[in-house]
């Protein structure tokens, strides 16, 4: 599989996408290398985000480009293509995440304001304002709340890690998880104000 591009030039629109996946699911060759050309280099940051590493994140990148190899019959018309690719990659992090040892995890709480997460110029400002709403919805959570959900999402710990961590029993951390996302979904679906 060629290297990342470095560009971060738009991808095609999502008309142009859906075609070339299309065409993957019928095990075209040419439509697979079109695709990985026109979005690697907007899906490898989902990857870098989440991993932390480039040498694993351009691995990571590669076998969730199989999956997209694989599954693009799985593919349903109309979805949004990045955003369908997008997930691919971040499930495939996830899981590569929780297999890598965990000797020092990051247990710190994310910087959200410094933290490049990859989105392109074009969709900035629709996810600005979804991260700020996002932010002052974290905010309102208890400490224990906010930082187990972070951990559990934003880091891929598991339930267990988060327990060992904060010597909590896992009892304990399934419920703050729990009510910490409920208490989201609300502020989420009635606004911050």
């Amino acid at each position: 599989m060629p290297r990342v591009r470095a560009d971060r030039a738009s991808p095609p629109k999502d008309g142009e996408l859906e075609r070339l996946i299309l065409a993957i699911a019928r095990g075209d060759q040419e439509a697979f290398r079109q695709f990985y050309e026109a979005t690697s280099a907007h899906l490898y940051p989902v990857a870098l985000r989440i991993l932390r590493d480039e040498g694993t994140a351009t691995d990571c990148l590669q076998d969730a480009y199989l999956k997209i190899w694989r599954k693009a019959s799985e593919y349903q018309v109309g979805r949004l293509p990045m955003a369908w690719a997008a997930a691919v990659v971040r499930y495939q992090a996830i899981d590569l995440l929780r297999r890598l040892p965990k000797d020092q995890p990051e247990w710190e709480e994310p910087n959200w304001e410094r933290e490049d997460l990859g989105i392109d110029t074009e969709f900035a400002p629709l996810y600005a304002a979804e991260r700020r709403r996002l932010e002052d919805c974290l905010q309102r959570l208890s400490t224990d709340q906010r930082q187990a959900i972070v951990q559990a999402f934003y880091r891929a710990a598991t339930y267990e890690e988060v327990a060992s961590h904060f010597a909590t029993a896992l009892g304990t951390v399934k419920s703050w998880i729990r009510r910490g996302l409920l208490t989201l979904r609300d502020c989420l679906d009635h606004g911050s104000a």
